[in-house]
């Protein structure tokens, strides 16, 4: 039976994603519209993007030091606030520089996200978690067409800036109805206390700080084709419209993809499924970053979209894997921290493309480095079917004895221990 505060945390993680995930993946729709305004060059543009999603991924640090000293709930609305504030303030802008705060609109949504997703795995089961993220990651999805389609209708009738102050208004409305269903974990659905150096547990957790690099890896191949396919679809003649299509299609095969990693995701080891992402994300990039018409435009968005499905849903259920329940808010910080690098991949790719002409020596950047994160992914998978429990066994020698005794508490209450 479906309880109530299941769905309250499943609405808070589908708020936060919506806004968040959303944006990011449709944010290269709003590109040319602000490059064309502002005159500026594609590598001044990108860095637009690229700081945004820096300031998400680099703002697990502050939203971890948040979710010590408040409130879940209270963390999740600051950051909404801040991120709103932020797209309100930079609607003013005169020069490019001025968007690179963007960077603390991104960190905002971190707060947001943290504070959702730090809670599902402390107060539900294996398999509830991975349903509730799922369900919730359905929000990167909607956030994405809708994002992508008021750019398409917002952007020819009123603008970027106007259209940015409607961006700032929906934001700050969305992240007040995700924070209702935040709850404060009990002591027990905590698990047991975190050790007084969480992140040197980690750190000498090598399979863990493997599964760390792999994200960053695979997020630098995997968000660069959002960042820059607006870019890149008008030097080849693709009208906006049919980019803002593009755009959608994603969005909605997204939501197919997380949809389904709801049911598979059930009988399939998270890990093992998260490698086959890695796997289908490498083959629809390759073949977006080949698109020369729209029609194979869409084709490797919708593909794009069902193998990203584990990208997005499955990070919370594997890092529950790794690490004890009570370490997975700093868990999670850690993993997001190499995910920032992604934010130099659009800068890197414009200013190829100002040099060559193309950003298809760009893309090809990001594909390896997608290639990397599939070999790393390997590895951890090797390492944890090697043994039933990877902090556990694997680095049970190089952790103190309080860990070790959370992480065997933590895998008997969840019918896990070896």
């Amino acid at each position: 039976m479906v309880s109530l505060l299941s769905v309250g945390l499943t609405l808070g993680y589908f708020c936060s994603l919506f806004c968040s995930l959303g944006t990011m993946y449709s944010f290269g729709s709003w590109m040319p519209a602000l490059k064309e305004d502002l005159d500026a060059g594609a590598a001044e543009v990108a860095a637009i993007t690229g700081l945004f999603q820096t300031g998400f991924y680099l703002g697990s640090i502050p939203a971890r030091f948040l979710l010590h000293h408040c409130t879940h709930r209270d963390a999740y609305l600051l950051g909404g606030s801040l991120a709103a504030a932020v797209f309100f303030a930079v609607s003013f802008a005169e020069s490019t520089w001025v968007l690179y705060f963007l960077f603390l609109a991104g960190s905002g949504m971190q707060c947001a996200f943290m504070a959702a997703a730090t809670l599902i795995p402390r107060h539900l089961s294996a398999p509830d978690t991975v349903t509730a993220t799922a369900w919730g990651a359905l929000g990167s999805g909607l956030g994405t067409i809708v994002w992508a389609s008021l750019s398409a209708s917002l952007l020819p009738e009123m603008g970027w800036r106007a259209s940015f102050r409607i961006l700032a208004a929906m934001f700050l409305a969305i992240h007040a109805v995700g924070a209702l269903g935040l709850q404060r974990p009990t002591q027990e659905a905590a698990g047991p206390p975190a050790t007084k150096s969480p992140y040197a547990t980690l750190l000498t957790n090598s399979n863990f700080v493997r599964f760390a690099a792999a994200l960053g890896f695979a997020y630098f191949g995997y968000l660069l084709p959002f960042d820059i396919q607006g870019l890149a679809a008008a030097q080849k003649g693709i009208s906006s419209v049919h980019v803002s299509i593009a755009y959608t299609s994603f969005g909605v095969s997204s939501m197919a993809g997380r949809l389904l990693v709801g049911v598979v995701g059930r009988w399939i080891h998270p890990l093992h499924l998260l490698t086959a992402s890695f796997v289908g994300v490498t083959a629809s990039s390759a073949i977006l970053a080949a698109a020369a018409n729209f029609e194979t435009l869409v084709s490797s968005n919708v593909l794009l979209g069902i193998t990203s499905g584990p990208m997005v849903t499955i990070i919370v259920p594997v890092l529950r894997e790794l690490v004890p329940l009570s370490l997975i808010p700093d868990a999670l910080a850690l993993a997001l921290l190499p995910q920032a690098v992604s934010g130099a991949a659009p800068i890197l790719a414009g200013w190829i493309a100002e040099r060559s002409g193309s950003y298809l020596l760009g893309s090809l950047v990001g594909l390896a480095a997608l290639g990397v994160g599939i070999v790393l992914m390997a590895v951890v998978c090797w390492r944890h079917d090697a043994s039933a429990s990877s902090f556990h066994c694997d680095e049970g020698s190089t952790t103190d004895e309080g860990s070790v005794e959370a992480s065997s508490s933590d895998e008997a209450s969840d019918g896990r221990g070896s």
